[in-house]
């Protein structure tokens, strides 16, 4: 169990967070922290010159664009309280933690005294509001990225006022749907302050997804729920054992065709095996033709690019090593995982070219009367790959009718794949199945001996390209 500090804001009235600006000429030194920031009127936004603020013996003022800065000196971790005051707008106090290095940037709006009632008294609390979330999105825990977020609320009269000091009430933050990671909000109930304001920070877990958090409270009998917020939990950096990249297939009927396509996918992981944050860069590399450089991960830790048929092709320098050589050749992918260490994987492709029908053996045949014949024959590409996935094979025997039709006709039957047809899947390794084929002619009518012509067709149609041959023989 890891122990968070809550950051507690007392008092501040729309706070909002905005990066560490690393140009700023107060940029703090080891062992220092500097808060600056803005300070506006909350009805027009305006900036609020000459407001005091102060913290401990250290106060400045607002310049004439509501500017200000404090410097502190930091050892590790500090709490500060910061009072922000001007005649004519209430008291706001801002108390925050820093660390030392830390640049801290604050906008601070300052409420106005209410004219309502003539005074600057409210009623009691009717609404909660959400005054926004920083950051809206945040990493798991342990894995270098931000994993806490500072929620911000306000609780309203009937009139839509912040309620005041004297009608303060306990706030409970709730997360009523979440990943279930482990994730949870710090403090569980904070104490609205004298402008009606409660904050409290969500700390993730080990589980990416969205966390729904809801504020609520009990006035008299009456429970008042805000509506829900949405935290976006994103997974950490990419590591090497949840980094797949994969092809719709292997096999690609690309030799001798420009410009066809080859979708390849990315799937990219943290540590706790949930999808990295959305937008995370994949790079891809491909030693032939051509691959889309760069895609950026979606909420699922995926990703797809095209690899896109030309030169170069994979022969010689640009092939894979022997013994595979012309023909495959690797897609690489590569990201960028904690500390800057790559993590990286690639893939085997093998073009193929156009179909042909090679080394039929035998040509020719004589079968006699309830005899058989078994031919081998070979279907690829030039260089003997395989063809490409959803290639069919398919071996015809035909016996012509004879002249009278009377007359009874010889049979053959013939034993190849399922009912004469083969459908390749995605190889890219030559051999039995791949490339190397057989089926079996048979005399099919053992009571009729005289000799009869026999056709046979081998048909392939294919991604690679539709070819076929004929051969004969006879039977008896």
């Amino acid at each position: 169990m890891r122990t968070v500090q809550a950051i507690f804001f007392i008092v501040v009235t729309a706070l909002v967070f905005t990066a560490c600006n690393e140009d700023d000429p107060l940029q703090p030194q080891q062992g220092e922290a500097v808060v600056s920031g803005t300070v506006i009127d909350a009805l027009t936004s305006a900036a609020v010159s000459g407001a005091s603020v102060s913290a401990g013996a250290q106060s400045t003022l607002t310049d004439a664009d509501g500017k200000y800065s404090l410097k502190f000196t930091v050892d590790s971790v500090a709490t500060v309280s910061l009072l922000f005051t001007k005649s004519g707008y209430r008291d706001t106090i801002l108390t925050v933690q820093v660390k030392s290095g830390d640049a801290l940037t604050l906008q601070v709006k300052m409420a106005s005294n209410s004219p309502i009632g003539g005074g600057s008294g409210s009623g009691i609390a009717q609404t909660i509001a959400f005054l926004g979330a920083n950051p809206d999105e945040i990493s798991v825990y342990g894995v270098g990225g931000k994993e806490t977020s500072i929620l911000g609320w306000e609780v309203r009269d009937s009139l839509g006022q912040p309620i005041d000091g004297d009608h303060a009430i306990d706030l409970t933050f709730t997360i009523v749907n979440g990943p279930d990671g482990g994730e949870y909000v710090s403090p569980a109930v904070v104490k609205t302050g004298l402008t009606g304001q409660a904050y409290h920070t969500v700390n993730a877990g080990t589980v990416s997804g969205v966390a729904q958090i809801v504020a609520s409270t009990t006035v008299g009998s009456r429970t008042i729920i805000s509506s829900p917020v949405r935290i976006v939990i994103n997974g950490g950096f990419p590591v090497q054992s949840h980094f797949t990249i994969a092809a719709v297939k292997y096999n690609f009927a690309a030799m001798d065709w420009m410009g066809r396509e080859l979708p390849i996918s990315i799937l990219v992981g943290d540590i706790y095996s949930n999808p990295v944050a959305p937008k995370t860069a994949v790079y891809f590399h491909s030693s032939s033709g051509v691959v889309q450089p760069t895609v950026f991960t979606d909420g699922n830790g995926q990703g797809t690019v095209n690899l896109i048929s030309g030169n170069p092709h994979p022969f010689g320098p640009y092939a894979a090593a022997s013994p595979l050589d012309t023909g495959y050749h690797y897609v690489v992918a590569k990201t960028v995982g904690q500390n800057g260490a790559d993590v990286t994987d690639s893939i085997l492709v093998m073009w193929s070219g156009r179909s042909m029908i090679s080394n039929v053996s035998p040509t020719t045949f004589t079968i006699g009367n309830g005899g058989s014949q078994t031919f081998r024959f070979t279907v690829s590409d030039r260089y003997f790959h395989p063809l490409a996935a959803g290639t069919e094979i398919a071996v015809l025997a035909e016996v012509p009718p004879p002249p009278d039709p009377n007359t009874p006709m010889n049979q053959v039957a013939l034993s190849f794949g399922f009912r004469g047809k083969v459908t390749l899947e995605d190889y890219i390794f030559r051999g039995p199945g791949t490339t190397d084929f057989a089926f079996t002619l048979s005399d099919g009518t053992t009571n009729i001996t005289q000799t009869t012509s026999v056709s046979v067709t081998i048909t392939v149609s294919s991604p690679n390209g539709n070819v076929y041959t004929t051969f004969g023989g006879t039977v008896q």
